[in-house]
């Protein structure tokens, strides 16, 4: 039987105690519910739930990105060279999604 729950991917898997954001191109994750965290390759955390924000990209303030789990990501300069790697093309007025999520170490 597959998991019924979304698997939620990371480039670099840096998650601190707490609160945590991940930020998505477009609106895929806008409104999902609950996720599993994928930890590293094949481990898979207990579900999660998500907390989502739809914005465009070039209103994130530092505050907004203050929780983000990848250190190169707190600030939208950091977050913009990390997205236009990770998604080609990306520009700074696209819809991003904020997943935001707590976590407790290994769940």
């Amino acid at each position: 039987m597959t998991d019924p729950l979304p698997l939620l991917g990371f480039a670099n898997p840096q998650f601190h105690t707490g609160r945590n954001t991940s930020v998505r191109r477009g609106n895929r994750w806008h409104g999902v519910p609950q996720a599993r965290i994928e930890q590293a390759a094949g481990v898979h955390s207990q579900p999660l739930a998500l907390h989502t924000e739809l914005r465009r990209f070039d209103t994130l303030t530092s505050v907004d990105l203050r929780d983000e789990h990848d250190p190169r990501c707190r600030t939208p300069e950091g977050l913009l060279a990390v997205m236009q790697q990770l998604y080609p093309g990306f520009q700074r007025d696209e819809a991003v999604t904020l997943v935001h999520f707590d976590w407790h170490g290994v769940e």
